[in-house]
């Protein structure tokens, strides 16, 4: 009885310690902000009826005056040599001072890419490359 105390004495520090590692990079980043091209509507969530706020506009970088930092956008871009493919390129123009890192995917997706953005610059990168789809959805969440 005594040596399974010990040893359970002796694992409690590295399971303990081990639980308060952060495995992701990412793990301290905004709820998704949806946005998309002019032809692709956002959709509508309904948000959960219990529990706190999934509003998302509450989680973000904002001014001084209280509006959001980040602005993004969306837009497609035919290439040149095949007018049928088309990057999709998001924009996000920084308003504030601090330099602010966002993490920009497809729409419920996994594709995405890591956009930085100094302060008071704008910012443009293709989120992906696609044969006759002009419109597109992505949704975009701020790092802190």
């Amino acid at each position: 009885m005594i040596r399974i105390a010990l040893a359970f004495i002796c694992l409690a520090p590295i399971t303990c310690s081990a639980l308060g590692q952060s495995g992701s990079p990412f793990d301290n980043l905004s709820p998704p902000t949806v946005g998309g091209t002019g032809g692709m509507r956002t959709p509508v969530e309904t948000p959960p009826t219990f529990g706190a706020s999934a509003g998302t506009e509450i989680l973000r970088h904002r001014g001084l005056a209280g509006n959001p930092c980040l602005a993004f956008g969306g837009s497609a871009r035919a290439h040149l040599l095949n007018p049928n493919v088309y990057d999709h390129v998001v924009t996000v123009k920084n308003s504030c001072a601090q330099r602010i890192t966002a993490q920009v995917c497809y729409y419920r997706s996994q594709d995405c890419l890591l956009m930085e953005v100094p302060g008071g610059e704008r910012k443009e990168a293709i989120l992906g490359s696609l044969p006759s789809v002009k419109d597109f959805r992505f949704e975009f969440r701020e790092k802190f």
